[in-house]
């Protein structure tokens, strides 16, 4: 009130008569209108899409809430069950949405069906043919659900089987047969066609081609490719035949089917045109090259309050191991990454089911790809039996559900080995070599902020530039593919950069992460890891760059007699010039800015002891692990009484972590780069009702790195788990975990060239900068 007065004396000063005071506080009131007086329409949209303990929870809230979710059924169609099992708890609550047309719950009951992963089960083996039943029903009225995806559910009950004859599997294929007879179904000829080609007996081919030529009848283009690969793949095509193959093939292109899109565009670029003109062609593989759109694998984690971009390189490095122990091929490995991102950009995964995310995507795209699968027992064995085999069941359930069935999609090795043939002179080493860039460009997240087809096109270009090709991007390219040499720039030095220039990284074992690397030591890959890379001064040279100019995360390149790339309003001023003149004008201005507030000691702590960074940490604080296992929910299934349908589990919004707030520490704009105080931290919670669950984490070796190989690349035994029994035992003050040290570091370049590139001068100006201003204060 004393506060109140002064302002108001200050108020009726001439000199001030600028400054609005309110002498008097009205009492504040409440309006009369609540959530109850909006119209029925936005309720139900903001019931739609809640996850079901949320929704069952805003059942109980209010008896208006249970008349709109109990009466339409198009809530339960949109409620999502992720980290939700079906069990005999909730089995009612799966079943209801199920019937009402919900995807999400159609796959996790069959699943469920399929492999009695929560569901009750009996040793005894007549229940097999009725679980299988339920099953077959499930993934039947899941292919009804998804017309516009390529069939999946095959990949579930594909061979081999069990010669017990009492498996699942083998139920649900032979219900699928019968379902045939009755109703015609492309989607389930396709699953069944599918399952026959993979069965080795009399007569399965002539029964495979026949269930694919029913689908093909009914319009499946999936069908269509499938015989066309039996009748064409195989063969040595004369001219005639050359010619009928392409028609074919362009009729299942023209009816959205990916793969067919993708072998004619390798037929273009190998200069068989099937009977059309140049500029159809040119006009077609444009197309197909720039409709393709980033992945935006680089914003996941921004926001992500328990992962970071050094913890996917970990896993990825360590699926490349799984992939080269398997034999499988590189596009299987390239699908799995792509699965795991996209559900990453959905889910928020807490670092202890990263590697059980990433094994589950490996297993999907073996069985959906590949002829060799990984066994569910053999992928819980891979990660040295971290996880069950119950675990991976419901990760694999969970993966499919949250990309809806859509497994295969367009990846950079696609493109890859459709401009490995379009470019002239590319021999096999300069393939590998394309190959090889392309995996290295898998390991960094940041890649996501271009598409594939141009980080394609970059490795094509970086493939050329190392073997000293005399036209690195020939016209023919930018002709078929519409991106000229300026196009791709940006990202090839990126590239070149992130997968060359800065090394690898190491773990907490001190451990290089080189598994891209030995992979392609192999001579099958003509040793092409061995290549000398050229500097960064050497590839701006050949590239006809002068000049690279900063703008934050982006990068403007001048070229010799030519424009620059980048043009705008403020053509010729660098981002850093207009922030110095804003900062001059600022000083003119009535409120003083940040700098020149003096906040005390206690406004810059957190609210946590030692939550701090060190001076010259130039990467953002690594959560501690108390934290995360304080903010982590337990993801067990829900808790429901038994004779009402209230939950015990508080809203899953808030207790998995997916507030706005984050203990993340932002450096304010335009202070001072050699001051030596730190922002302010968001607090997170302290306290959560739900029950705890372990939020250690990480990434196990594989069994094949258990072996004896060379001292340098020795893989130990690893098991994240005990990472929290080593921050317990630490003071509270020491904050520093094993993890800022391994996702952190890196070891010197692999060259002998120094790291001249902008973004390394910028590093090291930054640490000349602190340790100058360092000295003088002191």
């Amino acid at each position: 009130m004393k506060v109140i007065q002064s302002i108001s004396r200050l108020q009726r000063s001439p000199e001030n008569v600028f400054i609005p005071v309110h002498t008097q506080l009205r009492p504040r009131t409440r309006s009369s209108v609540t959530i109850w007086h909006l119209p029925e329409e936005i309720l139900l949209h903001f019931l739609k899409g809640l996850q079901i303990k949320d929704l069952l929870n805003m059942r109980v809230v209010h008896p208006y809430f249970l008349q709109l979710i109990d009466s339409h059924t198009s809530i339960w169609t949109a409620v999502t069950f992720h980290n939700c099992w079906p069990s005999p708890a909730n089995l009612h609550h799966f079943q209801r949405a199920q019937e009402n047309g919900n995807l999400e719950a159609s796959i996790k009951l069959a699943v469920a069906y399929l492999y009695s992963e929560g569901l009750p089960s009996s040793v005894n083996s007549e229940l097999c043919p009725s679980n299988g039943n339920r099953a077959a029903e499930l993934f039947c009225k899941t292919e009804a659900l998804t017309p516009n995806t390529v069939p999946f559910t095959w990949l579930f009950i594909r061979p081999p089987w069990s010669v017990s004859g009492a498996c699942c599997k083998e139920g649900v294929f032979q219900f699928m047969k019968k379902y045939l007879e009755k109703e015609v179904n492309r989607d389930i000829s396709v699953c069944v066609g599918k399952m026959l080609q993979l069965l080795d007996g009399e007569g399965t081919e002539a029964a495979a081609v026949h269930y694919l030529q029913l689908a093909a009848q009914h319009g499946s283009p999936d069908a269509a490719l499938a015989l066309w690969e039996m009748q064409y793949s195989q063969r040595v095509l004369d001219k005639a035949a050359e010619l009928e193959s392409m028609r074919q093939l362009r009729d299942v292109a023209s009816m959205g089917c990916l793969n067919a899109r993708l072998y004619l565009g390798k037929y273009y670029a190998s200069g068989k045109y099937g009977g059309i003109s140049r500029s159809q062609v040119a006009a077609f593989l444009k197309e197909v090259f720039q409709t393709t759109s980033p992945t935006g694998t680089h914003r996941t984690f921004q926001n992500h309050r328990d992962l970071t971009p050094s913890m996917r390189y970990i896993l990825v490095d360590w699926l490349v191991e799984v992939a080269g122990m398997k034999d499988f091929s590189t596009l299987t490995l390239h699908a799995a990454v792509n699965l795991v991102d996209r559900f990453l950009q959905v889910h928020a995964v807490p670092r202890s089911q990263l590697q059980l995310l990433g094994v589950a995507a490996m297993v999907i795209c073996s069985r959906f790809l590949g002829k060799d699968i990984i066994t569910i027992r053999e992928a819980a064995w891979l990660t040295d039996s971290t996880y069950s085999y119950e675990d991976v069941v419901r990760m694999m359930g969970e993966i499919t559900a949250t990309v809806r069935g859509n497994i295969r999609v367009a990846t950079s090795l696609d493109y890859v080995n459709i401009l490995t043939v379009l470019a002239p002179g590319m021999d096999q080493c300069c393939t590998k070599l394309a190959e090889y860039i392309c995996e290295l460009s898998l390991l960094q997240a940041e890649m996501g902020q271009y598409s594939p087809a141009e980080i394609a096109a970059s490795c094509v270009l970086l493939a050329r530039i190392l073997v000293k090709m005399e036209t690195p991007w020939p016209s023919v390219m930018e002709e078929f593919t519409g991106f000229s040499v300026d196009d791709i720039s940006r990202c090839a030095f990126h590239v070149h950069e992130k997968c060359f220039m800065e090394g690898s990284v190491v773990d907490h074992r001190d451990i290089t992460l080189q598994a891209v690397k030995q992979r392609y030591s192999d001579e099958k890959y003509h040793c092409v890891s061995s290549i000398d890379i050229m500097s960064y001064e050497q590839l701006c040279s050949i590239m006809g760059v002068t000049e690279h100019v900063l703008h934050g995360t982006d990068v403007k390149l001048r070229f010799k007699n030519a424009d620059e790339l980048i043009v705008s309003p403020s053509r010729g001023k660098s981002r850093s010039h207009r922030t110095i003149k804003r900062s001059m004008e600022r000083e003119k201005a009535s409120t003083p800015t940040v700098e020149k507030w003096e906040f005390p000691e206690s406004a810059m702590m957190s609210g946590y002891d030692g939550d701090h960074e060190d001076d010259d940490d130039e990467s953002f604080m690594e959560l501690n692990d108390s934290i995360n296992s304080v903010m982590t929910c337990d993801s067990s299934d829900l808790t429901i009484d038994s004779d009402s349908d209230t939950y015990t589990a508080c809203l899953s919004s808030f207790c998995n972590g997916e507030s706005s707030l984050g203990g993340i520490k932002v450096k304010l704009l335009g202070a001072s780069s050699s001051s030596s105080s730190s922002s302010p931290c968001l607090p997170f919670p302290t306290s959560c009702r739900c029950a705890q669950s372990s939020s250690t984490s990480g990434v196990s070796s594989s069994p094949s790195s258990q072996s004896s190989p060379s001292p340098q690349t020795k893989r130990t035994k690893c098991n994240f788990r005990s990472f929290s029994s080593y921050c317990m035992s630490h003071s509270e003050y020491d904050t520093k975990s094993p993890f800022e040290d391994s996702f952190t570091t890196r070891k010197s370049p692999r060259t002998a060239t120094q790291m001249t590139s902008p973004n390394a001068l910028k590093r090291k100006n930054r640490k000349r900068t602190s340790n100058t201003g360092g000295n003088s204060i002191s």
